[in-house]
């Protein structure tokens, strides 16, 4: 009855993560609130995940990620490198594969990519490629770089504490690297010499527009008072004069698209605008015309210089996604105008009050250049274009990598356990002032936590029930004749599967008792299954949702989910095979 009961709430949360209904830091809320109310585990157990040393380790590895980018670090790296591969692309995904990845075996890879971004898609623009040629480069090269650390992707920290709970083993800092960088070199080979073939060269991410802010859909609405009233729509110039085309037209309920240039207009009417943002901007100055922002109205400076127009993207984490600017009351809260939306490629050609934004998604801001700059730096956006972003703390860069440097030597010579030397490490960041207290707490993935402490519980749930004995059992009936050698590829390939529609921290959660329960069916080490499913769950190219940094570009890239399919399959099946063939000779059986 126990393994029927916790087999379902796994398959429920299986279903709740791939199809995103909810959030899936709150379906692993709902997870844990769910195993003690069926009598699955005492609630006692379930909330103490909340203090398990992955949890803490993660926590703090997310402040020492944020400064050692607060310092600077990464993008003088970045700098520095990029200037070697001026405009030949081959180059610069060379270039960028190869920082990123260093970078993202040190730092948490999802801020690894996020700080490099910005400056990935400026030399885009200045080596004249299209930025969706270099971005997903960027994020895979993030994915790679996690893996070769222990302290490179959450995933690696919880399979190691997974591994010590179940087992009494555990991985030390740098048992990763060997497998670590053999999958980076074939990574990068493969995107040099086939995959960056296969990306997309996106208008939308194209050099022209990059400069100039890229063509938006824009609503304006029409009053009373408006001189337009009773002109028709080629006799208000807005493609002569302001050089904007008219998308569509709302009037009352009716929504006319690509109206024809006759069409008489009327009071009340609501026509969306495609074109650059200066000339969006210049109908402010026509009467009668409001341009519509976020909520229904237009912030009045008195100092129209004050103002300026700025472009951002949600990143996964970012407390809008799921929410329409009308929810948030968003001009309200921050004092900027959302002038419009661009999502994969496209301006989005609707109200954007009503658009239930995503991850990936780029807006249009405009407002005094403080707000811009608070909004990209304390509430998840990030500023690609439009706005310098807040100078570094360069001073404090040294002091930064010391730290960084005390904490890996700590650990790797087992002085201190993991959790308490990075525990350490984050404290004297902010002791330091490499960062602020706010904004170590702000730097926190807290959907992150959540999700890894919302899981811990069903793991152990699946140990102490059964649950995970009876999966091995079945995954050994089909594999198991074949040895622990082709199990371990089976068991690498459905955590790789199962890591497309869910988080990479789950799918480790849940198969981690799975790979002890299929070592202790063979007697053999549990070492290389633990590997198998860290390694699997942290190299997924297939999808955007896979992993935060592959989502992360999906906006600035104009990336569709086929390019992902298209351009990660490949990269997928060879890691397959690769790290399939490798793990038994690095770790034996």
């Amino acid at each position: 009855m126990q393994i029927i009961l916790v087999l379902s709430i796994l398959s429920v949360a299986i279903l709740l993560f791939a199809t995103g209904w909810i959030r899936m830091d709150l379906v692993s809320l709902l997870i844990l609130l769910s195993l003690p109310l069926f009598n699955v585990i005492p609630a006692e157990q379930a909330f103490i995940a909340f203090s398990n040393p992955a949890v803490i380790t993660v926590a703090a590895m997310f402040i020492i990620s944020a400064a050692i980018a607060n310092t600077g670090v990464t993008a003088h790296l970045g700098r520095w490198l990029f200037s070697f591969a001026e405009k030949s692309e081959a180059k610069l995904v060379l270039a960028i594969m190869s920082l990123t990845a260093v970078a993202s075996a040190f730092i948490n890879n999802i801020g690894a990519a996020a700080v490099l971004l910005p400056m990935v898609t400026g030399i885009a623009k200045k080596a004249e490629i299209a930025a969706s040629r270099l971005l997903m480069p960027l994020a895979f090269g993030s994915l790679i770089g996690g893996v070769c650390t222990l302290i490179g992707t959450p995933p690696n920290i919880l399979i190691n504490e997974l591994m010590l709970e179940y087992s009494g083993q555990q991985f030390n800092m740098f048992d990763f690297t060997p497998l670590g960088v053999v999958v980076v070199i074939i990574s990068i080979c493969y995107m040099m010499l086939i995959g960056r073939r296969l990306l997309p060269d996106n208008p939308s991410a194209s050099v022209q527009q990059m400069s100039q802010l890229k063509a938006y859909v824009s609503e304006i609405r029409l009053s009373e008072e408006a001189t337009y009233i009773g002109k028709t729509l080629q006799e208000t110039g807005f493609s002569s004069d302001f050089q904007l085309k008219v998308r569509s037209l709302m009037r009352e309920q009716l929504k006319i698209t690509s109206p024809r240039s006759s069409l008489v207009l009327r009071a009340g009417d609501i026509l969306f605008l495609e074109g650059k943002p200066e000339q969006l901007l210049k109908l402010k100055g026509v009467k009668g015309i409001e341009v519509v922002p976020g909520t229904a109205q237009v912030i009045a400076a008195e100092n129209k210089e004050e103002n300026q127009v700025a472009e951002v993207a949600l990143t996964p984490t970012n407390e809008l996604v799921g929410k329409t600017l009308r929810e948030v009351h968003f001009r309200d809260t921050h004092g900027l105008n959302v002038l419009a939306i661009w999502r994969r490629g496209e301006p989005v050609v609707k109200r954007v009050d009503h658009v239930v934004l995503k991850f990936g998604d780029m807006l249009l801001i405009e407002g005094p250049e403080s707000k811009i700059l608070h909004l990209a730096d304390k509430h998840d956006f990030l500023l690609l274009g439009g706005i310098k972003p807040e100078p570094y703390l360069p001073d404090k860069a040294p002091l930064a990598i010391i730290i960084m440097v005390t904490v890996i030597l700590s650990v790797t010579a087992g002085l201190l356990p993991i959790m308490h030397a990075s525990a350490l490490g984050a404290v004297a960041m902010i002791l330091s002032g490499c960062i602020k207290l706010s904004d170590a707490y702000e730097s926190i993935n807290w959907p992150v936590i959540m999700l890894i402490a919302g899981t811990l519980p069903l793991g152990t749930a699946m140990e102490t029930s059964g649950a995970s004995s009876f999966l091995a059992a079945h995954l050994t009936d089909m594999a198991g004749p074949y040895g622990p050698w082709i199990t371990l590829g089976v068991l690498f390939l459905i955590t790789m599967l199962l890591t497309c529609i869910m988080s990479n921290a789950a799918t480790a959660v849940l198969l981690a008792p799975i790979a002890y329960d299929l070592s202790q069916h063979f007697g053999v080490n549990p070492q290389p299954f633990f590997m198998a499913v860290a390694l699997a769950a942290s190299t997924c190219f297939m999808t955007p949702v896979s992993h935060q940094s592959n989502a992360l570009v999906i906006g600035p890239g104009g990336y569709q989910f086929s390019d992902y399919l298209k351009v990660g399959t490949p990269l997928n099946i060879l890691v397959w095979l690769l790290a399939s063939l490798a793990i038994p000779f690095v770790f034996p059986f």
